[in-house]
């Protein structure tokens, strides 16, 4: 790795009070504009956006549609859930400073090596984020830092094909990360209507622009996993993780379209990647660093293989790989949702924080989400909550 300031380590919190960490970076207010300053009446901004609900009562999840420019998106979102975004910010952050007792400016200096690699489009829209919700863009930054800070091991399938029991591209994205931090406590389903750019939904949380989960119009899904090869090959001088993964969504049409957003990327970290494709439908798996970028389709790789398949769960080398295709093997030929949510999520036990399941050729998907702080009861054995893009998007 080109820079020892990285901490390598996963994100997991030592047990603390969230009290605690929402007092300490409940998000520093906005500083006030000239205009503001010089007693100048405030222009009022048209919101491009909508906030609603799916799902009820625990299971509910926010839907954010936001549609314009990239600072006018921001702005709106920002606008439509301050208080949420200063709560998620409070505690995304806090797991890092003070769960794992890094200083704020290390975030700081991870951004500072980010940011040239950072789209322009994805620096206006974190701008108007910050104005919308009346925080610090200092903040924002902050929070969009902490995923190529930290580690997490994941679970990914997606199958295709014969292996279906439908023919269509089914694929899951497993969400394996520290719970007790609460991150979980504000899920949403962000829809964008972006100009020039693809539409897309992305499963995350509110106040958080970048992609870890998510599926666009052109039926592309893309889905991630957390690894680490060593530090030689890993720099934080690169576009982050998550909005190289929203490129992928913004740009393709085609999966060989999606597989050249993560080639192309100034990638930073050791990840893997799923990129699906329900139109073909095909899916690939991608291994990655900042040095390559290996791309394998079924029987591609020298572990043991599925027709119409390609998976990995917790890492290349993981023994759960093993687990992962005893139970596709089980089901090959009649793979659908009930054996993404049930029998590999549910039934393994991955994806605690949360948990997703994609149908890309019916821009459909199920998630479901870890309950909120102390309980922690993990995603996977929660109810998951059906969401239609083709609907949203109307």
């Amino acid at each position: 790795m080109g820079d020892s300031s990285r901490p390598r380590s996963r994100l997991i919190a030592a047990l603390f009070a969230i009290g605690l960490i929402i007092t300490l970076c409940s998000c520093t207010q906005q500083r006030p504009t000239q205009a503001a300053q010089a007693g100048e009446p405030a222009v009022a901004r048209p919101i491009c956006g909508e906030l609603s609900t799916v799902g009820e009562g625990a299971d509910a999840i926010s839907v954010i549609k936001l549609w314009g420019t990239p600072y006018e998106m921001g702005y709106a979102h920002g606008k439509l859930c301050s208080e949420k975004i200063k709560a998620f910010y409070g505690r995304i952050i806090g797991a890092m400073t003070v769960g794992m007792n890094v200083d704020p400016k290390v975030l700081d200096a991870a951004w500072a090596q980010m940011e040239p690699f950072v789209a322009e489009h994805h620096i206006e829209e974190l701008k108007g984020l910050a104005d919308g919700a009346g925080i610090d863009l200092q903040m924002v930054q902050r929070a969009h830092a902490v995923p190529d800070l930290s580690e997490f091991h994941c679970t990914f399938f997606a199958a295709f094909g014969q292996a279906t029991k439908d023919g269509k591209l089914h694929q899951i994205r497993a969400l394996d990360y520290e719970m007790r931090a609460g991150i979980q406590d504000e899920p949403a389903l962000v829809v964008y209507k972006p100009e020039g750019h693809n539409a897309f939904v992305q499963v995350g949380w509110v106040g958080f622009i970048g992609c870890i989960s998510g599926m666009n119009d052109k039926q592309i899904a893309v889905s991630e996993i957390g690894e680490h090869f060593s530090d030689d090959v890993e720099t934080l001088a690169g576009e982050p993780m998550p909005l190289v993964m929203r490129r992928a969504l913004e740009e393709a049409n085609t999966l060989d379209e999606g597989i050249q957003v993560f080639k192309s990327a100034h990638r930073t970290s050791s990840y893997l990647y799923c990129v699906g494709d329900g139109k073909i439908p095909d899916a690939r798996k991608l291994r990655t660093s900042k040095d390559f970028c290996e791309i394998y389709g079924p029987g591609e790789q020298g572990d043991a293989t599925l027709p119409n398949v390609v998976y990995w769960s917790m890492g290349v080398d993981s023994r759960w790989n093993k687990r992962v295709h005893d139970v596709l093997k089980a089901k090959l030929g009649q793979i659908d949702e009930n054996v993404g949510m049930q029998d590999i999520m549910g039934g393994l036990g991955t994806g605690n924080l949360h948990a997703v399941h994609y149908v890309p050729g019916d821009l459909e998907l199920w998630v479901a989400n870890a309950t909120p702080a102390p309980e922690n009861a993990p995603a996977y054995d929660q109810e998951f909550v059906h969401f239609s893009l083709a609907e949203a998007l109307k």
